[in-house]
């Protein structure tokens, strides 16, 4: 996806056809990762499904079998391709606040940086979505691993990257056009808690784990062992994927189309495209 197709679909701040409906892919994917959480869970407890003692099971046990576990490989891996068209696109606009920020080489380096990330996470989304804890359980939980922190660590930077283009705006008006101070905090509100969210879920989780029992024949899993610490791992989990698909959601707003197109910043006036100041290089001199 080149940024020349992307500057046409966003032409002048006004998106094409094409524009409208990439700007809404961020919404299908987080809206398609709360369907496939949502139905999973029905799923699994309409076919009494055993979820190893969790009243709130990890995600990945709800879609582990039968009709649960084809709807979790379909809408996940659409979600994934999703996934990878809002990364492309977050990867364009960073490219334009940067241009409009005079942000230095650390941002564009940091911006590709966040793209090998969210790429990385939505591969390891298709492989935990594909392959099963019956399957393969290293595979579905390298991958699960691989998605979480891959996101975890593209918000972070992203919302970073979104308050370094703020720190060095001129005024507060012209940060206002920049990056507008309650979607970053909302960002960063969500950042954080997700942040935290991870940490008891992967770091802090695992290093604290007890055994817990697996059947040899249906290999399915037995937390009853070691139920508080699972108990407190599934929820941190549940938490920081919501979190993660709220956060998601918020790039609707910054893929609005003036934000796609490199426009030149005048305080307290509408901002200019580009493409409007270079093909009108009339003064007004000689307008007059």
């Amino acid at each position: 996806m080149s940024s020349t197709f992307l500057i046409q679909s966003f032409d002048k701040g006004e998106p094409t056809a094409a524009g409208r409906m990439l700007r809404l892919c961020p919404l299908l994917a987080g809206g398609i990762g709360i369907a496939s959480i949502f139905l999973c869970m029905i799923i699994s407890r309409a076919e009494n499904a055993d979820l190893g003692g969790l009243a709130m099971p990890y995600i990945s046990d709800t879609g582990r079998e039968g009709a649960a576990y084809f709807m979790f490989a379909i809408l996940n891996t659409i979600a994934a391709v999703l996934l990878v068209v809002t990364s492309l696109l977050n990867h364009h606009r960073l490219n334009m606040l940067r241009a409009k920020a005079k942000a230095g080489a650390g941002f564009n380096i940091a911006r590709w940086a966040m793209l090998f990330w969210g790429m990385l996470a939505s591969v390891g989304l298709c492989v935990l979505s594909v392959v099963s804890t019956l399957m393969s359980a290293d595979a579905h939980l390298y991958g699960a691993y691989v998605f979480v922190a891959g996101m975890v660590i593209y918000t972070c930077i992203n919302t970073s990257l979104l308050a370094r283009a703020r720190w060095i705006a001129a005024d507060e008006a012209t940060r206002e056009q920049l990056v507008p101070r309650k979607l970053w905090l909302v960002k960063s509100v969500l950042t954080v808690v997700m942040s935290l969210m991870f940490v008891v879920y992967l770091p802090v989780g695992l290093s604290i784990l007890c055994e817990w029992d697996q059947d040899p024949v249906t290999k399915l899993y037995d937390y009853r062992n070691c139920l508080d610490i699972h108990k407190l791992r599934a929820a941190t989990q549940n938490l920081c994927v919501w979190l993660l698909l709220f956060y998601i959601f918020t790039l609707y707003h910054d893929f609005e189309p003036k934000n796609m197109v490199q426009e030149a910043i005048v305080v307290g006036e509408p901002a200019l495209s580009s493409i409007e100041v270079v093909g009108n290089p009339v003064n007004e001199e000689n307008k007059a």
